[in-house]
């Protein structure tokens, strides 16, 4: 519950930022000519929460592989039992504070749709679900990819936290960044494709929902198929370093 209060109140200090960069205009304009108001930015950020929540909730315990596991040996049991290694990971925890991302994402998404014109139509609600779904899991590859970096070089933890950062960036329309990071934003970290876009389709009409859902499930499973390539050949590396 505490988890859950303190990203409360990180998630409403970053949004006050937000409306203080946007207070002294009636509205944000991105490179498209498309104007952005708070609210509909509040409804991305709240949105963003989501799919990150989601694959917060199972590989967490990416993050300590990344860091710490594999350069002081602990993961060599995983090697010793016959099971995949990787399931072996996430299962080992179920991280509840994600949750806090979740309650929090939630609540930002109703209040932010009662402030603005936003309609919860089939196709609209259909994308958010297949975003939301597919979208962690492309967080889930990403970090998949990096922390396996760990058993070729004994930690990647800084370099999976320099990627996991550019998720800040797609709380924001992404056609307001130079054309550079909006083509990282689509493509090489594709934050921006889950959380931006599906808010460009629903509330600007900028895409199809349908087209855009399966590109966001086409981009996800590459991503996902790419990711356990890289795995099994990261895992391959693996010399032990523990005692």
């Amino acid at each position: 519950m505490n988890y859950i209060f303190a990203f409360f109140l990180a998630s409403a200090s970053s949004l006050g930022t937000i409306y203080l960069t946007i207070s002294s205009v009636p509205s944000l304009i991105d490179s498209n000519g498309i104007s952005w108001t708070f609210w509909e930015i509040g409804l991305i950020y709240g949105f963003s929460l989501i799919p990150i929540g989601l694959d917060h909730l199972f590989t967490d315990e990416l993050w300590r592989v990344a860091y710490f596991r594999v350069a002081n040996g602990t993961v060599d049991r995983y090697f010793l039992r016959p099971l995949p290694i990787l399931f072996q990971i996430i299962a080992e925890r179920f991280q509840f504070d994600a949750f806090g991302e979740l309650i929090v994402g939630i609540f930002l998404i109703v209040i932010c749709s009662l402030n603005t014109s936003v309609c919860w139509n089939f196709q609209a609600i259909f994308l958010l679900i297949v975003a939301s779904i597919f979208g962690a899991i492309i967080i889930s590859s990403l970090k998949i990819i990096f922390s396996s970096l760990a058993f070729r070089f004994k930690k990647s933890g800084p370099l999976l936290q320099i990627v996991y950062n550019f998720r800040d960036y797609s709380r924001y329309p992404i056609n307001i960044f130079p054309k550079a990071l909006q083509f990282i934003l689509c493509f090489a970290f594709p934050f921006g494709l889950f959380s931006s876009l599906p808010f460009e389709a629903i509330l600007k009409g900028t895409y199809n929902c349908y087209y855009l859902s399966s590109i966001i499930a086409g981009v996800s499973i590459l991503f996902l198929s790419f990711s356990m390539f890289i795995w099994i050949i990261n895992i391959r590396k693996y010399e032990s370093t523990g005692s």
